[in-house]
């Protein structure tokens, strides 16, 4: 017997900036509600003990139990909107937050040695996660970026874990039954046991949903594809489509398009009953001649629907409330010593060029700016 779980997305509303000056604007808000997420509790994570089990590589505590656009008004400054409630207490970090600012997305592929392109170290790659939290950055899904990252703690800086191609270094399940402390989904569930409150389990998986009825494609062990998964949407995390066979799309026909995209989603929503797949990537960067086959499309009788694509390159992306967001051209940053380093390092530098949250999905709140006569 299996037991299912249910999540809930919300959507926070994209306004329309047009304000020279603005400190803190205010907007309705409209929920989408209703979007049910099922999970199968077929692999289950051990409670952290104080005194942890470790492996020689350091820390892995997962066990497996094997089984063969909304429109809305211009904004307003807040003090043209009456009396504040007296029971609304102060928030500090209004001061220095910007809901303006760039977002990193950023776009991994393997887990392993050495270090190369499209492979990162486990221990860099532990780098980068332990960086990251010291630095106030709040792992959040693609999803959540595309829905307005209404749910970032105040201060906080969202950023988005992205991993292509489905590869078995990134969810691996070990002989013991176990997830591998060294792969992609080990290392961010360690990381998660020691911070529970400041480091959600949260990241996007964008998997190639192999139709071969083997799945050896979706994390290289077909025997655990379902379980795999069922855990990751158990978990928070999500999961989006890389098609079918990592097809080039630009240079693919209409049909082969429409068959990648509508098989490649029906594939993952089979496996993940009631879940449904709202995101992709598309391979190499291959957009096809019109935005339109990743938006909707049908191929036999299955239908698609997708509200946000990955670019494969691009560094720092767009604030979702920047009047210039396409939601299918979001630019990610390919992960490297070099291309990390740079742009952390920069935006420790300069700090307003970052997105930080206010902590109230009511509001999006941006730098008062400073014109040329003040």
């Amino acid at each position: 017997m299996t037991r299912c779980c249910d999540g809930f997305f919300s959507l926070k509303a994209w306004p329309r900036l047009t304000r020279a000056r603005a400190t803190r604007l205010v907007f309705p808000i409209l929920v989408l509600a209703g979007l049910t997420v099922g999970a199968c509790n077929l692999i289950q994570i051990e409670p952290v003990a104080p005194a942890p089990r470790q492996s020689a590589a350091g820390i892995i505590f997962v066990t497996a139990t094997p089984r063969p656009q909304l429109l809305l008004r211009d904004g307003q400054r807040a003090r043209s909107t009456g009396p504040v409630p007296e029971a609304t207490p102060a928030r500090p970090s209004f001061a220095g937050a910007n809901e303006l600012g760039q977002v990193l997305v950023l776009e991994y592929h393997r887990i392993g040695y050495p270090e190369q392109r499209f492979q990162r170290t486990p221990d860099n790659f532990r780098t980068d996660v332990r960086r990251l939290y010291e630095l106030g950055y709040y792992p959040v899904n693609f999803i959540d970026l595309l829905n307005g990252l209404s749910h970032v703690p105040s201060g906080k800086k969202p950023v988005v874990f992205t991993f292509d191609d489905s590869d078995i270094s990134q969810f691996r399940v070990l002989s013991d039954n176990t997830i591998d402390a060294d792969s992609a989904l080990g290392i961010l569930l360690n990381f998660h046991s020691q911070h529970p409150a400041d480091w959600p389990t949260r990241a996007t998986f964008f998997v190639l949903g192999d139709d071969t009825d083997n799945y050896n494609r979706i994390f290289g062990q077909p025997k655990w594809a379902k379980a795999k998964l069922r855990k990751l949407v158990e978990l928070g995390m999500e999961i989006g489509s890389h098609t079918v066979n990592h097809v080039d799309l630009s240079i693919a026909t209409a049909e082969r398009i429409e068959w990648e995209l509508a098989i490649s989603k029906r594939v993952i929503e089979d496996l993940v009953p009631g879940y449904t797949v709202q995101t992709m990537s598309v391979p190499f960067g291959g957009f096809p001649f019109s935005l339109d086959f990743l938006k909707s499309g049908q191929w036999g009788g299955y239908e698609y629907r997708y509200v946000g694509n990955a670019a494969a390159w691009g560094g720092p992306g767009l604030s979702p409330y920047d009047p210039t967001f396409d939601s299918y051209r979001v630019s990610r940053l390919e992960v490297t010593e070099i291309s990390i380093d740079h742009w952390l390092t920069h935006f420790e530098q300069n700090p307003q060029d970052y997105y930080i949250s206010d902590g109230d999905n009511t509001v999006v709140t941006v730098p008062e700016l400073e014109t040329a006569n003040q």
